[in-house]
């Protein structure tokens, strides 16, 4: 065999080798359809918040999102012994302890104002408020 020949041969067949491997490979990708201008796309966004609590204050005690939302609530307690509850939405966190946390997360599927509030002895009535506003 011609010394000379045998380098192409091999060239052509890694070639060759390299194009069927990505041919077999190329049927495993997945294709992501994107929606033609008018389309709805019906994909609930998640909004995420830290929300401190303290001796009769939460921060932020404002918190705004859209209708369909998923809410993600990231409790800390920085002082005393406190919860977060929100009754249109059965969103409850049990009272913890200062320097502990907890999560939970809901469907904001209602429109309107509503309050979040510490169930934990008066601290509600001391002012231990906040708003949920879903537009």
């Amino acid at each position: 065999m011609n010394t000379k020949l045998l380098p192409v041969l091999i060239v052509g067949l890694v070639v060759i080798g390299g194009g069927f491997y990505l041919m077999k490979n190329s049927a495993d990708l997945k294709v992501t359809e994107v929606p033609t201008q008018g389309e709805i796309q019906n994909n609930s966004d998640v909004k995420e918040f830290t929300v401190e609590a303290a001796n009769f204050s939460f921060s932020p005690n404002e918190i705004k999102v859209s209708k369909g939302d998923t809410v993600k609530i990231n409790f800390k307690n920085i002082e005393g012994m406190h919860n977060w509850v929100l009754d249109e939405f059965n969103a409850k966190i049990d009272p913890i302890s200062a320097g502990k946390e907890a999560t939970l997360q809901f469907t904001a599927d209602k429109a309107g104002t509503f309050e979040y509030y510490c169930s934990v002895g008066n601290h509600r009535q001391l002012g231990m408020v906040g708003k949920l506003i879903v537009e």
